[in-house]
C-alpha cells in the first residue's frame, strides 16, 4: 500500500507540473491525474476512507473529461481532411468557411466562424488571466474579424493567422509595464490619445 501512496503522490505532482507550463505537453497532465486517482480509490478503499474514496471516483470523472477535451477531442477535430472543405463555388458561403477553420490548429486557441453569410466573422477564444485582475486564466474572445464572400481560403487562413497575431501583440500591451503602468495598453480612448498628441508636452521630440 505504500508504494500505491507513494505512485499515487507523484503521479498528482507530474500533473500539476504538466498543466502550469502550459505546453504542448500539458493535456497529458490530464493522464497523469487519471493513474493518480485510480491509485488513491486503490488506498482509499485499502484503508476504508470512504470519504476520500468518494472524492477521488469524482476527481477520476473529471480527469476523464479532461483527457477527452484536451487530448482525444482536438485530435479527432484534426482528422477532418483537406477534402472536408466543400468545394466551389467561388463564394464564401458560411458553412465553407466553417470547414476551413476547423482544419485551422493553433495550441491554446479556438478558432470559429460567426453571423450569417452577409456577414459573417472570424473569431478565436482563448484562456488568460485578467489584465487588471489576474488570478486563474478566464475565457477570453479576440475582436471580431469581418469575413468577404469573394475571399479566397488562403484569405481566410491567413486572416486567423492574423486573428492570432493581433491577440498575442493585445496581451503584450496589457502586460507591458513602465513605472507599473501599461502605457502601451490597447484600450486607451482615441479621442484621450488625440488630446495628449494636441498638449505641447505631449510628445517628446529629438533637438
Amino acid at each position: 500500500m505504500l508504494v500505491v501512496e507513494l505512485l499515487s503522490t507523484l503521479l498528482g505532482m507530474l500533473g500539476a507540473a504538466l498543466l502550469a507550463t502550459r505546453s504542448r505537453w500539458a493535456g497529458w497532465a490530464f493522464v497523469a491525474w487519471l493513474f493518480s486517482n485510480l491509485g488513491w480509490l486503490v488506498f482509499g478503499a485499502g484503508n476504508q476512507h470512504w470519504g476520500f474514496f468518494l472524492q477521488q471516483g469524482v476527481f477520476l470523472v473529471t480527469s476523464l473529461l479532461g483527457i477527452w477535451e484536451w487530448l482525444i477531442k482536438p485530435r479527432l477535430r484534426n482528422r477532418v481532411q483537406t477534402s472536408a472543405v466543400p468545394p466551389g463555388p467561388a463564394i464564401m458561403t458560411l458553412e465553407r468557411a466553417k470547414a476551413i477553420v476547423r482544419l485551422i490548429d493553433l495550441p491554446g486557441y479556438h478558432f470559429q466562424v460567426i453571423g450569417n453569410s452577409s456577414p459573417m466573422y472570424l473569431q478565436a477564444t482563448f484562456h488568460a488571466p485578467c489584465s487588471v485582475s489576474g488570478g486563474q486564466p478566464i475565457r477570453q474572445t479576440t475582436r471580431k474579424w469581418q469575413l468577404s464572400a469573394h475571399m479566397t481560403p488562403s484569405e481566410l487562413v491567413q486572416t486567423a493567422l492574423k486573428c492570432a497575431l493581433t491577440s498575442v501583440e493585445h496581451e503584450a500591451r496589457e502586460q507591458f509595464r513602465y513605472r507599473g503602468l501599461a502605457i502601451f495598453g490597447p484600450h486607451f480612448n482615441v479621442d484621450r490619445l488625440a488630446e495628449l498628441c494636441m498638449c505641447p508636452d505631449g510628445q517628446e521630440v529629438r533637438s
